[in-house]
C-alpha cells in the first residue's frame, strides 16, 4: 500500500494544535491519522520510530496493537501532511475506552475478551517507557452479534524516544546514564509515572498473575525481537546511533523491569496497591 494511499474524511480531534483526522483507502479501510505540526523531518522520523518500534514490541509479548502505516494525506484546504496511520480495526461497533459502556470498564473479565492481557499493559508500557495509555488510545471493538469486545492498542507517538519536538540523542544519553530506571520518559523532567486508562490500576492490582506474566515475557523475550522491533523502522528514519541507543535503553530496562513495575505500583493509591 503507498504512502498516497490514504485520503482524508474527517478531523477527529484537534486539540492544543495537534489534530488528528480519520481517513480511508481505496479498500474502504479507515485508519487514524496523526502527524508533527510542523512537518519537521526529525519530528516525523521519530514519531515513526515510536510508532513502528512499540507496535513490533506489542506483538512480540502478546498484545493486540494497531498495524502502522506510513502515510500522505492531503487535508482540508488542500493541507498536504506527512505522518503515521493506525490502521482501524473491521468491526460494526468501535469505540475508545473513554466512551466504552461502565458496564465494560467495571467488568472487563465479563464483557472484554482475552481481559486478562489488559493487566498486562501497565509493565508493558513501563517498560517502553509510554507515559500515555489514555482513554483515547485503548480501543474496543465488536460486531453485533458478539456480546464481549476485543481490543487494541493505538498511539505510541511519545513512547521511547519520547516527543518528537524535544528528542535530542545526547540530552537523553545524559539521563540514561543517571541510573533513574524508575522515570518513564527520557527527555521529561517529570517522568514520574504512566497514564493508565480507568479502571485498569484496580482490574490489574486484582489480577496480580497477569502482571507477573507480563513481567516474565518481558524478561525471558530474545535480543532478536528488539533487533526485530528496531529494523521495522522504515529505512532512513533512525540514525545508527539512535539505534544503538534505544536497543541499550529496552535491553536495560528489560533487565530491571521486575524493579521498575514494582516500583511504580507502589504509587497506586492504597486500595489498589498489589498485595505481596
Amino acid at each position: 500500500m503507498g504512502k498516497r494511499a490514504w485520503k482524508f474524511k474527517r478531523v477527529l480531534r484537534n486539540r492544543y494544535g495537534r489534530q488528528i483526522w480519520i481517513v480511508a483507502n481505496r479498500r474502504g479501510t479507515k485508519g487514524f491519522f496523526k502527524f508533527p505540526s510542523s512537518q519537521n523531518r526529525k519530528e516525523i522520523r521519530i514519531l515513526a520510530a515510536n510508532e513502528y518500534i512499540a507496535s513490533s514490541l506489542a506483538k512480540s509479548v502478546g498484545l493486540p496493537a494497531a498495524k502502522v502505516q506510513r502515510a500522505k494525506v492531503k487535508g482540508p484546504k488542500g493541507m498536504k501532511r506527512i505522518g503515521l496511520v493506525s490502521v482501524k480495526a473491521k468491526a460494526k461497533k468501535l469505540t475508545a475506552w473513554k466512551r466504552a459502556p461502565s458496564k465494560a470498564i467495571k467488568e472487563p473479565e465479563i464483557y472484554v475478551k482475552k481481559a486478562d492481557l489488559l493487566a498486562q499493559v501497565i509493565p508493558f508500557d513501563a517498560w517502553i517507557m509510554n507515559p500515555d495509555r489514555t482513554n483515547h488510545n485503548l480501543v474496543l471493538y465488536r460486531n453485533k452479534s458478539s456480546r464481549q469486545y476485543k481490543w487494541y492498542l493505538i498511539d505510541h507517538g511519545i513512547a521511547l524516544f519520547g516527543k518528537a519536538n524535544k528528542w535530542r540523542l545526547q540530552k537523553a544519553r545524559k539521563r540514561f546514564k543517571r541510573k533513574k530506571q524508575f522515570q518513564f520518559s527520557l527527555l521529561s523532567k517529570k517522568g514520574k509515572g504512566l497514564v493508565i486508562p480507568k479502571g485498569l490500576k484496580r482490574f490489574s492490582a486484582k489480577n496480580v498473575d497477569a502482571m507477573e506474566a507480563m513481567i516474565t515475557k518481558i524478561e525471558s523475550l530474545p535480543k532478536a525481537a528488539i533487533r526485530k522491533a528496531i529494523r521495522s523502522v522504515p529505512k532512513g528514519y533512525l540514525r545508527k546511533t539512535e539505534k544503538q541507543f534505544i536497543k541499550k535503553v529496552l535491553l536495560s530496562r528489560k533487565k530491571r523491569i521486575r524493579q521498575i513495575v514494582g516500583e511504580f505500583v507502589q504509587t497506586f493509591p492504597q486500595k489498589h496497591q498489589v498485595s505481596e
